[in-house]
C-alpha cells in the first residue's frame, strides 16, 4: 500500500515544473523511468537526478525493440527517431561528437552524451544520448517549439536506444509535465 501511494504521488510534481510539448511526434511512446521517487525512478534517483525521465518508443505489440535486447541499435523502435524543440527558447550548449554505443555496453565515462541543453521559461532543459551528428542546433540559437534539433540515439552512460530528460532551475532539480500533464514510470503517450 505504501508503495502505491508513493507511486501515485511521484505522479504529481511540486510546483517547481517545467510544462513543455512533447518532444516526439507519431507514435506510442512509454515512460520507462521517471517521477520523483526512488520508486518510480530509482536509477536516475540513486544517481542524484531524481526527477529525470527515460522516454522509449512502443511498436505496435507494445514492445520497446524487436526483440528481447537486440544487439543492432536498429532493433529499437526510437533509434533514429526525431526530437523536436519542446518549448521555445535559445540554445545553451550541444555536444555532438560521441559515438553511439552498442546496445549493453554503456559508456559512464560521458554520462549524458550527445545532448542539447536548451533554456525556456525560466528553466534549462537537457535532452540526452542523442544520436552522433544528428544535433541540427547551435549553441545559442533560437529555437521554436517544434524545431527539429537531432534524432534519438544510444549515445553517453545508456544501456540501449533512450532519450533521456531533465529539467533544472538555477542548479535544482525541477518537474517536468507535458501539455500540463505530468508522466512518471509507466505512463504511455500516444502521438
Amino acid at each position: 500500500m505504501t508503495l502505491s501511494i508513493i507511486a501515485i504521488l511521484s505522479r504529481y510534481p511540486s510546483d517547481n515544473t517545467l510544462n513543455i510539448d512533447f518532444p516526439l511526434k507519431s507514435g506510442r511512446y512509454y515512460v520507462l523511468q521517471g517521477g520523483d521517487s526512488f520508486v518510480t525512478n530509482p536509477f536516475h534517483t540513486l544517481g542524484g537526478l531524481y526527477k529525470a525521465m527515460d522516454i522509449v518508443k512502443l511498436n505496435i505489440l507494445g514492445n520497446r525493440a524487436s526483440s528481447l535486447a537486440p544487439s543492432d541499435l536498429n532493433g529499437y523502435n526510437i533509434y533514429g527517431e526525431t526530437v523536436y524543440s519542446p518549448c521555445s527558447g535559445k540554445v545553451v550548449s550541444v555536444h555532438n561528437g560521441i559515438v553511439d554505443n552498442e546496445p549493453m555496453h554503456p559508456n559512464p565515462s560521458m554520462p549524458e552524451g550527445n545532448n542539447v541543453v536548451i533554456e525556456c521559461d525560466g528553466g534549462e532543459l537537457l535532452l540526452a544520448h542523442l544520436k552522433q551528428g544528428s544535433i541540427q542546433v547551435a549553441p545559442k540559437q533560437l529555437v521554436l517549439e517544434g524545431d527539429p534539433i537531432a534524432q534519438v540515439g544510444n549515445s553517453g552512460n545508456s544501456l540501449e536506444p533512450h532519450l533521456h530528460m531533465r529539467a533544472s532551475k538555477n542548479g535544482h532539480a525541477m518537474g517536468i509535465s507535458f501539455n500540463g500533464l505530468p508522466l512518471s514510470i509507466n505512463s504511455v503517450i500516444s502521438r
